[in-house]
Protein backbone atom coordinates (compact mmCIF):
# COMPACT_ATOMS: atom_id res chain seq x y z
CA UNK A 1 0.00 0.00 0.00
CA UNK A 2 1.48 3.47 -0.83
CA UNK A 3 0.14 6.34 0.79
CA UNK A 4 1.27 10.14 -0.80
CA UNK A 5 -1.30 12.17 1.76
CA UNK A 6 1.56 13.56 3.96
CA UNK A 7 4.15 14.18 1.40
CA UNK A 8 1.61 16.27 -0.96
CA UNK A 9 0.80 18.22 2.34
CA UNK A 10 3.93 18.83 3.42
CA UNK A 11 4.76 19.58 -0.07
CA UNK A 12 2.13 21.99 -0.59
CA UNK A 13 2.49 23.96 2.37
CA UNK A 14 6.37 24.90 1.92
CA UNK A 15 5.69 25.78 -1.52
CA UNK A 16 3.10 28.41 -0.14
CA UNK A 17 5.35 29.39 3.04
CA UNK A 18 7.97 30.37 0.38
CA UNK A 19 5.58 32.90 -1.64
CA UNK A 20 4.92 35.98 -0.66
CA UNK A 21 1.50 37.88 -1.27
CA UNK A 22 2.97 40.19 -4.09
CA UNK A 23 4.20 37.00 -5.88
CA UNK A 24 2.45 37.13 -9.95
CA UNK A 25 1.38 34.02 -9.26
CA UNK A 26 -0.83 33.96 -12.80
CA UNK A 27 2.85 34.41 -14.72
CA UNK A 28 5.42 32.65 -12.65
CA UNK A 29 6.17 28.94 -12.68
CA UNK A 30 8.00 28.04 -9.17
CA UNK A 31 11.13 26.16 -9.55
CA UNK A 32 9.54 22.55 -8.87
CA UNK A 33 6.88 22.77 -12.11
CA UNK A 34 4.22 23.45 -9.53
CA UNK A 35 1.67 26.16 -11.81
CA UNK A 36 -0.89 28.42 -9.92
CA UNK A 37 -3.65 29.26 -11.68
CA UNK A 38 -4.95 33.11 -10.29
CA UNK A 39 -8.56 33.25 -11.00
CA UNK A 40 -9.22 37.26 -9.59
CA UNK A 41 -12.84 37.85 -10.31
CA UNK A 42 -12.23 41.70 -10.29
CA UNK A 43 -10.42 40.82 -13.29
CA UNK A 44 -12.97 38.87 -15.40
CA UNK A 45 -14.17 40.04 -18.62
CA UNK A 46 -15.93 39.75 -22.00
CA UNK A 47 -14.08 36.70 -23.62
CA UNK A 48 -14.16 35.57 -27.67
CA UNK A 49 -13.55 32.06 -28.98
CA UNK A 50 -11.10 33.70 -31.60
CA UNK A 51 -8.52 34.16 -28.66
CA UNK A 52 -8.73 30.57 -27.14
CA UNK A 53 -9.76 28.66 -30.77
CA UNK A 54 -8.53 28.12 -33.67
CA UNK A 55 -10.53 30.48 -36.73
CA UNK A 56 -12.63 27.10 -37.63
CA UNK A 57 -15.09 25.28 -35.86
CA UNK A 58 -16.09 21.68 -36.65
CA UNK A 59 -20.09 20.68 -36.40
CA UNK A 60 -20.73 16.66 -36.20
CA UNK A 61 -24.06 15.79 -36.26
CA UNK A 62 -24.60 12.60 -34.91
CA UNK A 63 -27.27 10.76 -37.28
CA UNK A 64 -30.92 9.48 -36.36
CA UNK A 65 -30.07 6.23 -38.18
CA UNK A 66 -29.03 4.77 -34.55
CA UNK A 67 -29.54 1.22 -33.59
CA UNK A 68 -32.01 1.81 -30.74
CA UNK A 69 -33.69 5.44 -31.13
CA UNK A 70 -32.61 8.66 -30.37
CA UNK A 71 -29.57 9.65 -28.97
CA UNK A 72 -29.79 11.58 -25.57
CA UNK A 73 -27.92 15.25 -25.67
CA UNK A 74 -27.31 14.68 -22.07
CA UNK A 75 -24.52 11.69 -23.14
CA UNK A 76 -21.83 11.09 -19.92
CA UNK A 77 -18.85 11.16 -22.59
CA UNK A 78 -18.00 11.63 -25.96
CA UNK A 79 -14.44 11.22 -26.99
CA UNK A 80 -12.44 10.38 -30.48
CA UNK A 81 -10.38 8.26 -31.47
CA UNK A 82 -8.64 7.48 -34.56
CA UNK A 83 -11.72 8.10 -36.89
CA UNK A 84 -14.16 7.29 -35.18
CA UNK A 85 -16.74 8.82 -32.07
CA UNK A 86 -17.40 6.82 -29.18
CA UNK A 87 -20.43 8.27 -26.96
CA UNK A 88 -21.21 7.13 -23.58
CA UNK A 89 -24.57 6.81 -22.92
CA UNK A 90 -25.97 6.09 -19.13
CA UNK A 91 -29.52 7.16 -18.96
CA UNK A 92 -31.17 5.81 -21.79
CA UNK A 93 -29.62 2.63 -23.20
CA UNK A 94 -26.65 2.21 -20.82
CA UNK A 95 -24.00 1.54 -23.75
CA UNK A 96 -21.74 3.07 -26.07
CA UNK A 97 -22.14 3.98 -29.56
CA UNK A 98 -19.95 4.24 -32.22
CA UNK A 99 -19.94 6.29 -34.89
CA UNK A 100 -17.90 7.77 -38.13
CA UNK A 101 -16.15 11.33 -38.10
CA UNK A 102 -19.09 12.37 -40.24
CA UNK A 103 -21.86 11.42 -37.93
CA UNK A 104 -22.71 8.23 -39.70
CA UNK A 105 -23.32 5.34 -37.41
CA UNK A 106 -20.99 2.32 -37.56
CA UNK A 107 -22.28 0.33 -33.85
CA UNK A 108 -23.03 -0.44 -30.37
CA UNK A 109 -21.22 -1.82 -27.61
CA UNK A 110 -24.67 -3.18 -25.70
CA UNK A 111 -24.24 -6.12 -22.98
CA UNK A 112 -27.12 -5.44 -20.58
CA UNK A 113 -27.98 -8.71 -18.67
CA UNK A 114 -27.02 -10.95 -16.31
CA UNK A 115 -24.16 -13.17 -16.61
CA UNK A 116 -21.00 -13.51 -18.31
CA UNK A 117 -20.08 -10.79 -20.92
CA UNK A 118 -23.11 -8.71 -19.47
CA UNK A 119 -23.25 -6.41 -17.31
CA UNK A 120 -26.13 -4.78 -14.77
CA UNK A 121 -24.37 -0.79 -14.29
CA UNK A 122 -22.23 0.79 -16.51
CA UNK A 123 -20.12 3.51 -15.36
CA UNK A 124 -17.42 4.60 -17.80
CA UNK A 125 -15.67 4.14 -20.80
CA UNK A 126 -12.45 4.91 -22.23
CA UNK A 127 -9.87 3.96 -25.34
CA UNK A 128 -6.63 1.45 -23.80
CA UNK A 129 -4.16 0.06 -26.29
CA UNK A 130 -6.30 0.51 -29.19
CA UNK A 131 -9.28 -1.35 -27.33
CA UNK A 132 -12.50 -0.37 -25.72
CA UNK A 133 -12.83 -1.00 -21.89
CA UNK A 134 -15.58 -0.69 -20.10
CA UNK A 135 -15.49 -0.21 -16.21
CA UNK A 136 -17.15 1.25 -13.17
CA UNK A 137 -19.44 -2.03 -13.69
CA UNK A 138 -21.41 -4.23 -11.26
CA UNK A 139 -21.30 -7.18 -10.89
CA UNK A 140 -17.69 -5.68 -10.85
CA UNK A 141 -15.41 -6.61 -13.30
CA UNK A 142 -13.80 -5.38 -16.19
CA UNK A 143 -14.41 -5.61 -20.35
CA UNK A 144 -13.11 -5.00 -23.42
CA UNK A 145 -14.28 -4.26 -26.54
CA UNK A 146 -12.67 -3.82 -30.06
CA UNK A 147 -12.94 -0.64 -31.69
CA UNK A 148 -16.20 -2.37 -33.71
CA UNK A 149 -17.93 -3.07 -30.90
CA UNK A 150 -17.03 -6.83 -30.65
CA UNK A 151 -16.89 -8.40 -27.38
CA UNK A 152 -13.29 -9.30 -26.32
CA UNK A 153 -13.04 -10.63 -22.57
CA UNK A 154 -13.36 -9.70 -19.49
CA UNK A 155 -11.48 -10.06 -15.81
CA UNK A 156 -13.63 -9.96 -12.64
CA UNK A 157 -13.06 -7.86 -9.58
CA UNK A 158 -12.75 -8.37 -5.87
CA UNK A 159 -14.64 -5.34 -5.11
CA UNK A 160 -16.47 -2.30 -7.37
CA UNK A 161 -14.12 0.13 -9.03
CA UNK A 162 -14.97 3.54 -10.69
CA UNK A 163 -13.96 4.86 -13.47
CA UNK A 164 -10.28 3.62 -14.90
CA UNK A 165 -7.43 4.56 -16.64
CA UNK A 166 -4.05 3.07 -17.51
CA UNK A 167 -0.49 4.34 -17.86
CA UNK A 168 1.29 2.63 -20.57
CA UNK A 169 4.67 4.24 -18.74
CA UNK A 170 4.32 2.17 -15.29
CA UNK A 171 1.99 -0.29 -16.74
CA UNK A 172 -0.64 0.06 -14.62
CA UNK A 173 -4.67 0.71 -13.55
CA UNK A 174 -5.40 3.23 -12.00
CA UNK A 175 -9.97 3.53 -10.56
CA UNK A 176 -11.13 6.39 -8.94
CA UNK A 177 -13.61 5.35 -5.83
CA UNK A 178 -15.93 7.32 -3.77
CA UNK A 179 -14.48 6.92 -0.35
CA UNK A 180 -17.13 7.25 2.38
CA UNK A 181 -15.34 6.52 5.41
CA UNK A 182 -11.96 5.91 7.09
CA UNK A 183 -9.82 3.48 5.87
CA UNK A 184 -11.21 4.39 2.32
CA UNK A 185 -9.32 5.60 -0.32
CA UNK A 186 -10.26 8.03 -3.26
CA UNK A 187 -7.53 5.99 -5.66
CA UNK A 188 -6.33 2.16 -6.33
CA UNK A 189 -4.21 0.44 -8.48
CA UNK A 190 -3.39 -2.96 -9.69
CA UNK A 191 -0.85 -3.75 -12.15
CA UNK A 192 -1.57 -5.47 -16.09
CA UNK A 193 -1.88 -8.98 -13.71
CA UNK A 194 -4.65 -7.43 -11.31
CA UNK A 195 -1.91 -7.83 -8.67
CA UNK A 196 0.42 -5.65 -6.36
CA UNK A 197 -2.52 -3.11 -5.11
CA UNK A 198 -1.39 0.53 -4.20
CA UNK A 199 -4.05 2.90 -2.83
CA UNK A 200 -3.91 6.78 -2.50
CA UNK A 201 -5.43 9.42 -0.90
CA UNK A 202 -7.52 8.13 2.39
CA UNK A 203 -10.29 9.33 3.31
CA UNK A 204 -10.34 12.25 5.81
CA UNK A 205 -13.16 12.94 8.51
CA UNK A 206 -13.67 16.46 8.89
CA UNK A 207 -13.82 17.53 5.19
CA UNK A 208 -16.30 17.87 2.13
CA UNK A 209 -15.91 15.74 -0.54
CA UNK A 210 -17.85 16.56 -3.95
CA UNK A 211 -20.67 13.65 -5.25
CA UNK A 212 -19.13 14.59 -9.06
CA UNK A 213 -19.19 11.32 -11.05
CA UNK A 214 -16.19 10.14 -10.88
CA UNK A 215 -15.24 9.61 -14.87
CA UNK A 216 -14.42 13.34 -15.04
CA UNK A 217 -11.67 12.76 -12.36
CA UNK A 218 -9.02 11.63 -14.76
CA UNK A 219 -7.86 13.78 -17.71
CA UNK A 220 -5.22 11.40 -20.07
CA UNK A 221 -3.64 13.19 -22.90
CA UNK A 222 -0.53 12.10 -25.64
CA UNK A 223 1.58 12.75 -22.57
CA UNK A 224 0.61 13.19 -19.49
CA UNK A 225 -2.17 11.50 -16.85
CA UNK A 226 -4.17 14.35 -14.47
CA UNK A 227 -6.35 14.00 -10.95
CA UNK A 228 -8.77 16.32 -10.20
CA UNK A 229 -11.58 16.25 -7.39
CA UNK A 230 -14.21 18.93 -6.59
CA UNK A 231 -13.78 21.29 -3.79
CA UNK A 232 -10.09 20.54 -3.97
CA UNK A 233 -7.42 22.94 -5.12
CA UNK A 234 -5.13 20.70 -6.59
CA UNK A 235 -4.64 19.15 -9.70
CA UNK A 236 -2.03 16.00 -9.67
CA UNK A 237 -0.13 14.73 -12.52
CA UNK A 238 0.59 10.78 -12.30
CA UNK A 239 4.57 10.86 -12.91
CA UNK A 240 6.82 7.44 -12.16
CA UNK A 241 3.44 5.79 -10.28
CA UNK A 242 3.16 8.19 -7.73
CA UNK A 243 0.29 11.63 -7.85
CA UNK A 244 2.13 15.01 -7.64
CA UNK A 245 0.90 18.33 -7.32
CA UNK A 246 1.05 19.84 -10.68
CA UNK A 247 -1.37 23.07 -10.72
CA UNK A 248 -3.15 25.06 -8.05
CA UNK A 249 -5.77 27.12 -7.91
CA UNK A 250 -5.35 30.49 -6.39
CA UNK A 251 -8.77 31.95 -5.86
CA UNK A 252 -7.97 34.40 -3.02
CA UNK A 253 -11.03 36.00 -1.24
CA UNK A 254 -13.50 34.43 -3.67
CA UNK A 255 -12.86 31.27 -2.26
CA UNK A 256 -15.05 28.57 -1.23
CA UNK A 257 -14.60 27.20 2.58
CA UNK A 258 -14.59 23.37 2.63
CA UNK A 259 -15.71 23.97 6.49
CA UNK A 260 -18.74 26.05 5.10
CA UNK A 261 -19.87 22.98 2.79
CA UNK A 262 -18.68 20.30 5.39
CA UNK A 263 -21.37 22.31 7.38
CA UNK A 264 -23.68 22.35 5.76
CA UNK A 265 -23.52 18.80 4.27
CA UNK A 266 -24.31 17.76 8.28
CA UNK A 267 -27.20 20.33 8.44
CA UNK A 268 -29.06 21.06 5.96
CA UNK A 269 -31.26 19.09 4.13
CA UNK A 270 -30.31 17.81 0.19
CA UNK A 271 -32.67 20.24 -1.22
CA UNK A 272 -31.37 23.29 0.88
CA UNK A 273 -27.74 21.77 0.18
CA UNK A 274 -28.20 22.15 -4.17
CA UNK A 275 -30.01 25.04 -3.60
CA UNK A 276 -26.44 26.27 -1.91
CA UNK A 277 -24.30 24.83 -4.18
CA UNK A 278 -26.38 26.15 -7.45
CA UNK A 279 -27.18 29.83 -6.36
CA UNK A 280 -24.37 31.07 -3.34
CA UNK A 281 -21.30 28.75 -3.41
CA UNK A 282 -17.81 30.84 -4.29
CA UNK A 283 -15.48 29.13 -6.10
CA UNK A 284 -14.49 25.55 -6.32
CA UNK A 285 -13.28 23.37 -9.01
CA UNK A 286 -15.74 20.97 -10.21
CA UNK A 287 -14.06 18.58 -12.88
CA UNK A 288 -17.32 18.36 -14.76
CA UNK A 289 -16.22 20.83 -17.63
CA UNK A 290 -12.33 21.20 -17.65
CA UNK A 291 -9.59 20.26 -20.40
CA UNK A 292 -6.19 20.09 -20.31
CA UNK A 293 -3.10 19.47 -22.67
CA UNK A 294 0.54 20.16 -22.15
CA UNK A 295 -0.03 23.63 -23.38
CA UNK A 296 -3.72 24.88 -22.18
CA UNK A 297 -6.27 24.06 -19.42
CA UNK A 298 -9.72 25.64 -18.81
CA UNK A 299 -12.27 24.84 -16.52
CA UNK A 300 -16.14 26.39 -16.40
CA UNK A 301 -16.51 27.75 -12.42
CA UNK A 302 -19.33 29.01 -10.82
CA UNK A 303 -19.58 32.06 -8.12
CA UNK A 304 -22.78 32.61 -6.80
CA UNK A 305 -24.95 32.44 -9.19
CA UNK A 306 -22.36 33.80 -12.46
CA UNK A 307 -21.00 31.65 -14.49
CA UNK A 308 -17.20 32.00 -15.69
CA UNK A 309 -14.13 30.05 -17.70
CA UNK A 310 -10.70 30.12 -17.05
CA UNK A 311 -8.15 29.97 -19.71
CA UNK A 312 -4.84 28.92 -18.38
CA UNK A 313 -1.36 28.90 -21.07
CA UNK A 314 0.51 26.46 -19.11
CA UNK A 315 3.38 27.79 -21.67
CA UNK A 316 3.72 31.62 -20.47
CA UNK A 317 1.74 31.19 -17.08
CA UNK A 318 -1.01 33.12 -17.80
CA UNK A 319 -4.57 33.26 -16.83
CA UNK A 320 -7.41 34.29 -17.94
CA UNK A 321 -11.10 34.76 -16.81
CA UNK A 322 -13.72 35.31 -18.66
CA UNK A 323 -17.34 35.73 -17.22
CA UNK A 324 -20.78 34.48 -19.20
CA UNK A 325 -20.94 32.80 -22.73
CA UNK A 326 -18.21 33.69 -24.80
CA UNK A 327 -18.60 35.17 -27.77
CA UNK A 328 -18.42 33.38 -31.13
CA UNK A 329 -16.84 35.62 -32.93
CA UNK A 330 -15.09 32.97 -35.53
CA UNK A 331 -18.45 32.45 -37.26
CA UNK A 332 -21.20 33.92 -35.07
CA UNK A 333 -23.36 30.99 -34.71
CA UNK A 334 -23.42 29.80 -30.77
CA UNK A 335 -22.06 31.33 -28.12
CA UNK A 336 -20.81 28.66 -25.06
CA UNK A 337 -20.94 28.96 -22.11
CA UNK A 338 -18.60 26.13 -21.30
CA UNK A 339 -17.22 23.07 -23.20
CA UNK A 340 -18.37 20.11 -21.29
CA UNK A 341 -16.53 17.61 -23.44
CA UNK A 342 -12.66 16.77 -23.84
CA UNK A 343 -13.09 14.77 -27.47
CA UNK A 344 -9.14 14.47 -27.96
CA UNK A 345 -5.31 16.21 -26.93
CA UNK A 346 -6.58 18.72 -29.14
CA UNK A 347 -10.46 19.08 -29.18
CA UNK A 348 -12.94 20.28 -26.80
CA UNK A 349 -16.41 21.50 -27.06
CA UNK A 350 -20.16 20.75 -26.27
CA UNK A 351 -23.21 19.72 -28.02
CA UNK A 352 -26.70 20.88 -28.66
CA UNK A 353 -29.91 19.32 -30.39
CA UNK A 354 -30.52 19.21 -34.49
CA UNK A 355 -33.63 21.38 -34.01
CA UNK A 356 -32.25 24.18 -31.55
CA UNK A 357 -28.87 24.91 -34.06
CA UNK A 358 -31.65 25.27 -36.89
CA UNK A 359 -33.10 27.49 -34.57
CA UNK A 360 -30.19 29.67 -33.97
CA UNK A 361 -29.45 29.57 -37.57
CA UNK A 362 -33.12 31.42 -38.55
CA UNK A 363 -32.19 34.00 -36.54
CA UNK A 364 -29.24 34.82 -38.04
CA UNK A 365 -31.14 34.48 -40.97
CA UNK A 366 -34.14 37.32 -39.76
CA UNK A 367 -30.78 39.35 -38.13
CA UNK A 368 -29.19 39.85 -41.62
CA UNK A 369 -31.24 39.87 -44.03
CA UNK A 370 -31.79 37.59 -47.06
CA UNK A 371 -28.80 38.80 -49.07
CA UNK A 372 -26.42 38.82 -46.26
CA UNK A 373 -27.68 36.00 -45.25
CA UNK A 374 -26.87 33.85 -48.46
CA UNK A 375 -22.84 35.51 -48.02
CA UNK A 376 -22.73 34.20 -44.84
CA UNK A 377 -23.82 30.74 -45.27
CA UNK A 378 -21.24 30.83 -48.35
CA UNK A 379 -18.08 32.24 -45.97
CA UNK A 380 -17.74 31.90 -42.49
CA UNK A 381 -21.19 30.45 -41.49
CA UNK A 382 -20.72 27.41 -44.27
CA UNK A 383 -20.01 24.79 -41.49
CA UNK A 384 -22.48 25.63 -39.16
CA UNK A 385 -25.73 26.33 -41.87
CA UNK A 386 -24.72 23.06 -43.77
CA UNK A 387 -25.41 21.18 -40.21
CA UNK A 388 -27.73 22.99 -38.94
CA UNK A 389 -29.79 22.38 -42.49
CA UNK A 390 -29.01 18.57 -42.10
CA UNK A 391 -30.44 18.32 -38.79
CA UNK A 392 -33.45 20.79 -38.81
CA UNK A 393 -35.41 18.22 -38.04
CA UNK A 394 -33.13 15.81 -35.57
CA UNK A 395 -33.55 15.53 -31.69
CA UNK A 396 -30.00 14.14 -31.70
CA UNK A 397 -26.79 15.97 -30.98
CA UNK A 398 -24.81 17.97 -33.27
CA UNK A 399 -21.21 18.18 -31.57
CA UNK A 400 -19.40 21.56 -31.91
CA UNK A 401 -16.04 21.13 -32.17
CA UNK A 402 -13.46 23.74 -31.66
CA UNK A 403 -9.74 23.52 -31.56
CA UNK A 404 -7.41 24.73 -28.82
CA UNK A 405 -4.54 27.12 -29.71
CA UNK A 406 -1.11 25.61 -28.62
Amino acid sequence: MKQSNLFLLILICSIFASCSSGDKADSDQLNDGLEIIKVDLSEAREGKLSEFFAPEIEYIWLKDDVEGGLIGNGLQKIFFHEDKVFTLDLNDCKCIKIFDKSGDYLSIIRAFGEGPEKYLELGDAAIVNGEVLLSGIHPPKLMWFSLDGNFLREEKLAKHLGSTVFSEEAKRYYFSSFARGPGEHFVESVDESFQDTLKFFSFENGRYYSSTPLRYSFKKNENSIYFGRGFNDTILELKEGNFVPKLIFEFGEYAQSNEEMKSIKDNLSAKERMDFINNKAKLYFSPHSWYINDSQFLSNFKYEEGSYNVFFDRKNQISHVTEGRLKNDIDQSYDPYSFTYQFSDGKTGSTIPGKTLFKILQKKKESLGQEAFEEYVKGKGKNFAQAAFAAKDSENPVLIVYTVKN
